[in-house]
């Protein structure tokens, strides 16, 4: 039985490629996000597929800031941006920036 797509409500602040994302198909980089949740659309295939990224395995989050890379977030419904948190080892997302790092610096 194939599983129903959903509606895609956010998407990270950065374009996919900032990821690491390539199509799955063809493997070029020629793509966006997808309207869907958990996929992208790559112009070459013209299709919504999973793609290949950084989500394939464990992310080292300290380090991913290292390199510039951010997990916030835009929320399609307000347009606001949602800033990544871990709070209590725990990741929220919310709407004011934090003042106390620079994870939020794009």
């Amino acid at each position: 039985m194939k599983k129903k797509r959903l509606k895609r409500v956010w998407i990270y602040a950065m374009p996919p490629t900032a990821y690491d994302f390539s199509c799955n198909l063809c493997h070029g980089t020629d793509i966006t996000w997808s309207e869907w949740e958990g996929h992208i659309y790559c112009y070459k295939c013209k299709k919504d597929v999973v793609g290949n990224s950084i989500f394939d395995a464990p992310i080292p989050f300290e380090a991913s800031k290292l390199f510039g890379i951010s997990f916030d977030r835009i929320d399609l419904k307000t347009g606001k941006r949602l800033y990544m948190k871990i709070k209590d080892s725990k990741i929220l997302w919310e709407d004011t920036p934090n003042t106390d790092d620079t994870t939020n610096k794009v």
